[in-house]
């Protein structure tokens, strides 16, 4: 379809790609346009799916999904909206995904090359064998360049690819969970997308983390108030550390339903424990002890290692909440709202735990051969202090 553009692709291409911008292409024939349907070629079909905008392949046959659109023009947008039609199949056939905009006859003409961007999810349509369209490109204050500077600061092919699967499987409504227990929410989010459960310390989707929670109110912003969130674990450095992991149960563990455990937080304060982080030195975080029978040093963690593990973990993350019901005993899930960010800011690492802002968890227990079970030395936060450490963040409402 492309190759009977009025317009030279390759030099479209170079205004877009010049900017680090993703571009859908698309050329309307004369049929098309009068029976107001254009072919999803397969590079228009990934460039929707890339930038998270729609996916064909997890679309309903026979039903049409609409997303918010704009024709772009010298010195004003045309609001519209795109529809994303996928035919029924019909005997040995597939059926060729389709793509339309509204009012499209009134800006363009047949073999006219139109160029597609994704920002914000909306798509914007660019008539670039529109002269005055392409000379606004370089002319600071119009709407071509004040569009295509915003889309320069998009999200990643990788993030747009997750956000478009999520939006997918909200659109599924209610999901029965695949677990139970307080892990259920991420192991049936995690079996939707397809992700086999596993122990690897790396991010779970092609390098980007994912961390779901069940929400507690109508707000996205109410979840960060009341739940904690787990950003990684790391033992000790036990070398360098006073006590071992048997030593810290049998000092400061207590006795619950017959057994020796100790579930705590450790944050910058204090605890009923008589345990609390130090990090002044900005070289260690120390777990100290202040307490009748002892005072002083309990473990170590390098501050280096923890900063790595922090940037190792947290490149990138998606942090999903979910509404949660309980039908005869199932749990179902409806997943509502993603908090994007990046870039962790490990640098005042030392700050935040001396400011609690980040805590330390022990959630370990005596087994029954006289052995230590942890679950890991938790390093968390609560929700609204998420900026703190993350200082690019954007939350996205699965349902628009």
């Amino acid at each position: 379809m492309l190759k009977v553009s009025n317009t030279s692709i390759e030099e479209a291409l170079r205004l877009f790609n010049g900017s680090g911008i993703s571009t859908g292409l698309l050329v309307p024939t004369r049929t098309g346009l009068s029976k107001s349907i254009i072919d999803a070629t397969l590079s228009f079909r990934d460039f929707l799916r890339e930038t998270g905008v729609h996916d064909y392949s997890m679309q309903t046959r026979g039903v049409k999904e609409y997303v918010s659109a704009n024709f772009v023009l010298p010195d004003s947008c045309i609001k519209t909206k795109a529809s994303f039609y996928r035919p029924k199949a019909k005997p040995k056939q597939d059926g060729d995904p389709r793509v339309w905009f509204y009012q499209l006859t009134q800006y363009c003409r047949p073999t006219d090359l139109l160029a597609v961007v994704a920002y914000d999810g909306e798509l914007y349509v660019f008539n670039m064998s529109n002269k005055d369209v392409v000379r606004a490109f370089g002319v600071p204050g119009s709407y071509p360049h004040e569009i295509l500077s915003a889309c320069a600061e998009v999200i990643s092919p990788v993030a747009s690819e997750l956000l478009c699967k999520l939006k997918q499987i909200h659109k599924k409504g209610f999901i029965s969970g695949v677990k139970h227990g307080d892990t259920n929410v991420g192991m049936t989010l995690e079996d939707l997308l397809g992700i086999k459960p596993n122990a690897d310390k790396t991010p779970d989707y092609k390098g980007i983390e994912l961390k779901s929670s069940r929400k507690l109110g109508k707000a996205v912003s109410k979840i960060s108030r009341t739940k904690k969130i787990t950003l990684f674990a790391n033992i000790p450095d036990w070398k360098r550390s006073q006590f071992t992991a048997s030593d810290i149960l049998s000092t400061f563990g207590y006795i619950e339903d017959g057994r020796l455990q100790l579930y705590c937080t450790v944050s910058n304060l204090v605890n009923s424990q008589g345990l609390y982080l130090d990090a002044h030195d900005e070289v260690d975080l120390i777990n100290k002890a202040k307490t009748e029978k002892y005072s002083g040093g309990v473990a170590v963690w390098a501050l280096k290692t923890l900063k790595a593990r922090l940037a190792e973990k947290h490149r990138e993350t998606f942090w999903v909440q979910a509404s949660s019901e309980v039908v005869d005993g199932k749990e179902f899930f409806r997943y509502d709202y993603v908090r994007h960010t990046r870039k962790p800011n490990t640098a005042n690492l030392a700050s935040l735990f001396d400011s609690g802002i980040i805590t330390l968890d022990y959630a370990m227990h005596i087994k029954p051969n006289g052995g230590v079970r942890d679950h890991g030395y938790l390093f968390r936060t609560t929700g609204d202090k998420l900026a703190h450490i993350f200082p690019l963040e954007k939350v996205y409402d699965l349902s628009k």
